[in-house]
């Protein structure tokens, strides 16, 4: 009788877990939803995705520039202190507003621009693939080759190149405004 009970609990145990792992999305089909998202986001705010870099880095309102490499849009607001380029293993500190997690249900635009602390990025050089995973979001580092010192940007971010939080979750995220402040020039 215990061997029984024994065979049917190991049943029921796998087919229990054989359905719940048929629920679960490929990374393929999240790829393929943030791809959806994204162009539905560039759609809806009337977007203008620039396919070379403008020369003079001067955008207007509606215009982004996709990295190639990355897949991170930027449109550069401001260029802060441009002559002024961050070096390697300098702090930069990233202050930012209108954080949306545009793929989701969450209606809240996040920001620090009131935190005491900033988000403190070390710099280790432009994002490839050896220093994407030493970044805690290596998205922001994509548009540190074209500002400087007190430059911003507006970003939309895939999530691979996101945060930790933003990898978990598949999400990718809009930010309305990213300031950056170098250390050596404080």
């Amino acid at each position: 009788m215990k061997l029984f009970k024994s065979i049917v609990l190991i049943l029921v145990s796998v087919l229990t877990l054989t359905t719940s792992c048929n629920n679960r999305k490929t990374y393929a089909e999240y790829l393929k939803d943030e791809r959806k998202a994204i162009d539905l986001f560039i759609a809806k705010n009337n977007l203008k995705i620039l396919k070379d870099f403008p020369s003079d880095t001067v955008f207007g309102d509606n215009e982004f520039y996709k990295d190639p490499a990355t897949g991170v849009y930027f449109n550069i607001i401001e260029r802060g202190n441009y002559a002024v380029k961050p070096v390697w293993r300098e702090n930069i500190s990233v202050r930012f507003k209108g954080l949306h997690y545009f793929s989701t249900t969450d209606t809240i635009l996040y920001s620090n621009n009131l935190s005491t602390y900033p988000e403190i990025l070390e710099y280790i050089g432009p994002v490839t693939s050896l220093t994407q995973s030493s970044y805690d979001n290596a998205g922001w580092v994509v548009p540190l080759s074209y500002v400087g010192h007190t430059g911003k940007v507006k970003l939309i971010i895939p999530f691979e190149m996101g945060s930790s939080y933003d990898q978990s979750q598949y999400t990718p995220t809009y930010y309305e405004q990213v300031v950056y402040r170098f250390e050596n020039q404080w």
